[in-house]
């Protein structure tokens, strides 16, 4: 027994496998338990459903009606991993997610060894996979992590392409961009706005030619083609709704607001915390870098260019989302491997940061943090979100927080090693684990369908809920396995009860205020949800079922 578990140590002991061991044990805790909450989270699960389902995989409804907002890969991957169960679960819906998040972590290992080395690869790597950026959207099932996924890989080619590597890097890097663009839409893009960046900035030598953005266009266009088709073999209306509106009116500002200013910020402190406590100093090595010369300045400039366009591509949308925000994780946590590997490899303190650096950063943070607080949802502040165990969870997040500032505080005054950065990521896990699971704690207390489907069953076992006016219809979709309409007029009401005989609707008490006339219906109280109030109402001639014991 010691020859092979000797073996499995030394193959553990490899960079690129303990990376994987370390991300995929991370992504399997509390994978699947997370209840879909909105539309946004049960919307592909629905059309993967629906394809299971219909079996049409190219036109697959949402509701009733055919989808046409983004690409399908998502959907086509959650379908995939659920057929063999026949029915979407929390847990299929998610496994999509959780693999692109193990892939994009070994992805950021090899970019970071081919750019800096092995050092800086698995630093980096370990950073990633305890940001909340990455904790967070690998249990999502949304293709942001997908995209995620596609970026850091075209990131890879790109910087392959412009040091003009061997093979082909030039046309995996414009596969993965269509792979980005069927991921998510117009965002899988982005990294053809780096592209022009750096043909334009090499014009003079004529290493823009590397680039390939004639051949590389036309791979991307082909490639994207068949999502064109299909919309124009459908609707051409829609075709305009989608390319105008989804992929390219939903990005752009229509306004000037604070919200551009404190949006951009709240999200790339939340995506990369708690190792953006780190930034300033890899901010301000990494300008240090960009005035020297060699391989060290040209991969930094690299991933500094991708960063600021990421983050400008996004942070100048008119919806700020913090799973936007989801793919600048893998340049910023290349760029502090890189700072960390640095700090190790010199064994001694890197330059010393101005204290105005940190003075800045201070109030950015402050300032973010304040507009969380401020514009956070009203449930996370209501009392009644604590839990039985959000003592412990609290207790684990401080404890992780202050290993890993007290370690990292030490290696930058003396001398950051190996050891070091291996205790101020214990500090980081132990901080972002717990902070999800009290943050699912809390969500699936206050978004239980499950246990609202089986109360409705309880009160009312033959009706059926068609409709709900003031909650997120998709949810209710995906738990009560059938199609839920969103309504918002007491019009709307009517209509769906004469239609549907029999059936239900749930509405908030807000809702059931603008009703005209409540005497037309039954009006049952439920729960709650979201921590707002709820009733279920049916005609007035559905008898209430008597209560189970």
């Amino acid at each position: 027994m010691t020859a092979p578990v000797s073996r499995l140590c030394r193959v553990a002991a490899r960079p690129v496998i303990g990376v994987t061991l370390l991300a995929s044990a991370l992504a399997l805790i509390d994978l699947g338990r997370r209840i879909l909450a909105t539309n946004d989270e049960a919307r592909f699960p629905l059309l993967a459903q629906d394809m299971i389902g219909r079996g049409d995989w190219f036109f697959p409804r949402l509701n009733g009606v055919v989808y046409h907002a983004k690409p399908l890969l998502q959907a086509w991957l959650i379908a995939l991993f659920s057929w063999p169960g026949g029915r979407v679960t929390q847990l299929t819906a998610v496994l999509p997610s959780a693999l692109a998040g193990i892939a994009t972590a070994v992805v950021i290992y090899a970019l970071g060894e081919d750019m800096f080395g092995v050092d800086a690869g698995r630093f980096a790597a370990l950073i990633a996979i305890t940001t909340q950026g990455w904790f967070l959207h690998s249990r999502l099932p949304m293709p942001d992590m997908l995209l995620t996924l596609a970026l850091t890989g075209s990131l890879g080619m790109f910087w392959r392409m412009t040091q003009r590597r061997p093979g082909r890097p030039w046309l995996g890097f414009y596969t993965l961009v269509a792979a980005g663009f069927w991921a998510k839409g117009a965002a899988g893009l982005i990294p053809l706005i780096a592209v022009l960046i750096h043909a334009v900035a090499t014009r003079r030598d004529g290493r823009w030619r590397d680039l390939r953005l004639g051949r590389g266009l036309l791979v991307v266009a082909v490639l994207i083609a068949p999502w064109c088709i299909r919309e124009l073999s459908g609707d051409t209306g829609a075709l305009h709704t989608v390319v105008v509106d989804d992929n390219l009116g939903w990005y752009l500002p229509r306004s000037l607001t604070t919200a551009l200013v404190y949006g951009p910020l709240r999200h790339v402190v939340g995506v990369m915390f708690p190792w953006v406590l780190l930034l300033p100093a890899v901010v301000w090595q990494s300008a240090r870098a960009l005035r020297g010369r060699g391989a060290e300045r040209e991969a930094v400039s690299t991933l500094v260019l991708w960063s600021l366009v990421l983050l400008a591509s996004v942070g100048i949308s008119e919806q700020q989302r913090l799973r936007y925000y989801a793919p600048l994780v893998p340049p910023v946590s290349l760029l502090t491997g890189w700072w960390c590997a640095r700090a190790a490899a010199e064994r001694q303190t890197l330059a010393e940061v101005p204290r105005w650096i940190y003075g800045v950063a201070a109030g950015l943070l402050a300032l973010a943090t304040a507009a969380t607080f401020v514009f956070r949802p009203a449930w996370a502040r209501a009392a009644e979100v604590l839990v039985l165990g959000s003592a412990v969870e609290m207790a684990v997040m401080g404890a992780g927080l202050l290993i890993m500032v007290g370690v990292l505080t030490r290696g930058m005054h003396r001398q950051l090693t190996g050891w070091t950065f291996g205790i101020a990521w214990v500090g980081a896990a132990m901080w972002v684990g717990a902070w999800y699971h009290e943050d699912l704690s809390r969500r699936n207390m206050a978004y239980d369908y499950p246990r609202l489907h089986a109360e409705v069953a309880r009160i009312l076992p033959d009706t059926r809920v068609v409709a709900t006016w003031g909650v997120n219809e998709l949810p209710f979709s995906f738990y009560f396995d059938q199609p839920v309409a969103s309504i918002a007029t007491d019009a709307d009401l009517d209509r769906v009860m004469a239609q549907n005989p029999g059936a239900g609707a749930v509405l908030t008490g807000a809702a059931l205020a603008q009703l005209l006339d409540r005497a037309r219906f039954q009006v049952l109280p439920l729960d709650r949800l979201n921590f707002d109030s709820i009733v279920l109402v049916t005609s007035s001639d559905v008898a209430r079922a008597p209560a189970q014991p």
